[in-house]
């Protein structure tokens, strides 16, 4: 019987640590994530303003470099610290998002960063750093 027990013990230890890599896999898969309506039909009013360049790379290396990397890569030095993984903004991946989405995911809704609708208030700006981040695919 002590054996039994024994053996049950190891066999869950052993579930609990296989389940726990099976959870970390899931949370770095790039499965879209849900955006409200009411973005996914924004448009972009700076959409190919070659002039906000600037202005998107200073806000981005100001505010999101530290986790998302210098480019988008998620590798930024704040990225092993948090809960949720910060995304490759310049994969394969980010195609799938609308300008709309982009500028939800980035500014209302994800867990645990900073709220950048108060860190970046002015529009232009925000639209800069949409633009600036959808530039990241093509590096």
């Amino acid at each position: 019987m002590k054996t039994y027990i024994s053996k049950l013990s190891i066999l869950a230890i052993m579930a609990m640590i296989l389940m726990s890599f099976v959870g970390e896999q899931d949370s770095k898969t790039n499965t879209k994530k849900e955006v409200p309506a009411e973005y996914k039909s924004k448009e972009n009013p700076y959409e190919g303003d070659t002039s906000l360049k600037m202005i998107g790379l200073r806000n981005f290396n100001r505010h999101c470099v530290s986790c998302h990397g210098k480019k988008g890569k998620g590798d930024g030095v704040m990225a092993k610290n948090m809960k949720t993984p910060p995304g490759d903004l310049s994969a394969k991946y980010m195609e799938q998002y609308n300008d709309g989405e982009l500028y939800y995911l980035s500014f209302v809704g994800i867990a645990d960063r900073p709220d950048f609708m108060k860190l970046i208030p002015n529009e232009e700006t925000k639209w800069a750093v949409v633009n600036y981040v959808k530039s990241l695919r093509e590096q």
